[in-house]
């Protein structure tokens, strides 16, 4: 596997994914029929080519955890070299707003 370099840039990239990323699994747990869509992007980039099996299988079992509030939080927030990169390319598209992003993104004056 290929290391990225860590730069102050993909080190404040990959903390924006990170609250991101919090704001969804919260929104996720409140609301779980949203997982359904979630299931349906995956399959699709699965199935397009645009997703490796292992990226597949780690994606479903996280998502799998889902009525376990707390290993689905620490399994998706994991920072590992792993998550940090799946989050990148993310397949939790869609569920929070851009309202909810910009909240998220932009820190209350």
């Amino acid at each position: 596997m290929r290391r990225r370099t860590l730069t102050k840039q993909n080190a404040a990239t990959d903390c924006q994914i990170l609250r991101l990323h919090s704001a969804m699994a919260d929104k996720l747990l409140a609301q779980p029929e949203l997982v359904t869509q979630v299931l349906q992007t995956l399959e699709q980039r699965y199935q397009a080519g645009l997703l490796r099996h292992s990226g597949y299988i780690h994606w479903y079992s996280i998502l799998d955890c889902i009525n376990e509030p707390k290993l689905f939080r620490s399994a998706l927030l994991d920072d590992s070299e792993r998550m940090r990169k799946l989050r990148r390319r993310t397949v939790l598209v869609g569920i929070l707003t851009e309202d909810e992003r910009q909240a998220v993104l932009v820190p209350n004056l």
